[in-house]
């Protein structure tokens, strides 16, 4: 008669755990397939939800319909996110496992992990001003503030402070950190490829978010994000649960759209 793990006193395996992946590969239902498909599909769904919202501006008769939709990048987000949502769901099944088994979620953890979140926003923003300056002196020659987004009315303003930040981050970190990294390890059998790798496609999205068509400015949006994507895989790496990088993610990201509405008013 067996006993399974749980009765013999065993916790179950983390089915996004790094055994877990290796026996997925062994039996042949993780292969390269999967983790190319999801590798570029955010830069993809970025310039398809953002030709929406130019369609929208051109339907309304704007000339500059593609550069009106630039700044609207917190609302039509989230159109990017349930696709690649949408994605991750048809992509974990096929592995015969669950969307959030992703995120490694554990209850008792839970305030802990809350609190490194917040923890990680000052040592988050060392490694985003020094990648945003870097970036800027190499492609401009000077030093300047990261890009944020503006121009928004108030309720978009809303809704990017309130609600996308938190769908973005933590669909941003399953796709790179809980789907896309663990898996590049497996399947390139080495930890400094599969950070290579994930590192430069998570810094690329950001070429397209918003696409401008402006060289200098996609290539310093580039590599702004080098030294902050990096720093995130390695310490994912070390902790294999995405509460608090999807936390900070979001109060960042929050911040980010809040701070273009506030300057003025302070300044006033």
């Amino acid at each position: 008669m067996q006993t399974s793990t749980r009765e013999a006193g065993i916790p179950p395996m983390n089915p996004n755990s790094h055994d877990a992946l290796l026996q997925r590969r062994e039996a042949g239902t993780l292969t390269w397939h999967a983790p190319a498909l999801m590798l570029f599909a955010r830069s993809v769904l970025a310039v398809g939800a953002q030709a929406v919202i130019a369609a929208i501006f051109a339907l309304q008769g704007s000339p500059t319909a593609w550069h009106d939709s630039e700044p609207w990048l917190p609302v039509y987000g989230t159109l990017i996110d349930a696709g690649c949502l949408a994605l991750l769901w048809r992509l974990t099944r096929r592995e015969g496992i669950g969307l959030f088994d992703l995120v490694g979620f554990v209850r008792g953890r839970l305030g802990r992990d809350l609190l490194l979140g917040v923890a990680l926003v000052p040592v988050s923003l060392v490694f985003i001003l020094a990648g945003t300056s870097a970036a800027n002196w190499i492609v401009y020659g000077t030093l300047a503030p990261p890009y944020l987004p503006g121009g928004l009315p108030l309720p978009a303003v809303l809704y990017g402070v309130l609600v996308w930040p938190f769908i973005w981050g933590l669909t941003e970190q399953m796709t790179y950190n809980g789907y896309l990294l663990p898996r590049f390890q497996v399947l390139c059998r080495s930890t400094g490829v599969a950070v290579a790798v994930v590192s430069f496609v998570w810094s690329l999205q950001h070429s397209f978010m918003p696409l401008t068509f402006d060289a200098k400015f996609m290539l310093y949006r580039l590599l702004a994000p080098v030294p902050f994507s990096i720093f995130q895989t390695l310490l994912y790496l070390r902790l294999r649960r995405l509460i608090p990088f999807a936390l900070a993610h979001a109060l960042m990201d929050g911040a980010a759209v809040l701070i273009p509405v506030l300057v003025p008013v302070l300044k006033g």
